[in-house]
């Protein structure tokens, strides 16, 4: 029974979640080109391309904006894909469409990305030029989903049960300094990125799930 309750739901997760699924499709194909298609020089090209460093935000933000979000960072973990992708991605943010539809989730991964970009892009750029941060980030590697994912995973904090609010978004916010890097008591410009973005999702979830009864059910 709970085989055939399994391969009923992951037949039914594409109809359930067509942005999500779609967005699954696109991240995993990112994957594949920079790790299987592109050539080592090539992928590396590509990913200071999409990348949101200073640099690139000052001469094409919009550019990287749009395109860091469609690629996982090739140098995370198994761990970190799947706590990023499958959780955050797979069920969070299925979790949320379900809830409140593809436009406004999307919304909120897009505008979270944009926001906590622009925030860390600002203080890597002052901390640069004061001599805090390393040079080399000026024009470096900075892309990826997780800004967005972890808006997601803190926007569905009002769906999970009541009792486990609290350590969820905790958790959520607690993650980034996991692999934080510290310059005084200053931490690298993408930890503040992430806990701008958990922000962000936090507020918004509770801002669209503001009628949510306390029975909700936990995101899956």
């Amino acid at each position: 029974m709970a085989i055939d309750s399994a391969v009923r739901a992951t037949r039914a997760y594409p109809r359930r979640n067509p942005m999500t699924f779609a967005y699954l499709l696109v991240i995993l194909a990112g994957l594949l080109l920079l790790t299987k298609v592109l050539t080592g020089p090539a992928a590396d090209h590509l990913k200071i391309t999409i990348s949101t460093n200073p640099h690139n935000m000052a001469h094409a933000p919009l550019a990287v904006l749009l395109a860091s979000p469609l690629f996982a960072a090739t140098d995370s973990g198994l761990l970190s894909h799947l706590l990023i992708i499958a959780g955050g991605v797979g069920v969070c943010m299925a979790a949320l469409e379900r809830r409140v539809g593809a436009a406004r989730t999307a919304a909120v991964f897009l505008l979270a990305n944009t926001v906590a970009t622009a925030v860390a892009t600002g203080v890597a750029a002052a901390a640069i030029h004061s001599g805090r941060y390393p040079a080399k980030w000026w024009d470096g590697y900075d892309y990826g989903i997780s800004y967005g994912v972890l808006a997601i995973a803190a926007a569905v904090t009002p769906l999970v049960p009541k009792a486990v609010r609290v350590p969820w978004a905790a958790g959520v916010f607690a993650y980034p300094f996991v692999s934080a890097q510290w310059f005084g008591l200053l931490p690298n410009f993408a930890t503040i990125g992430h806990e701008t973005a958990a922000a962000f999702g936090l507020g918004a979830g509770y801002f669209l799930l503001r009628t949510t009864s306390p029975s909700a059910t936990p995101p899956g």
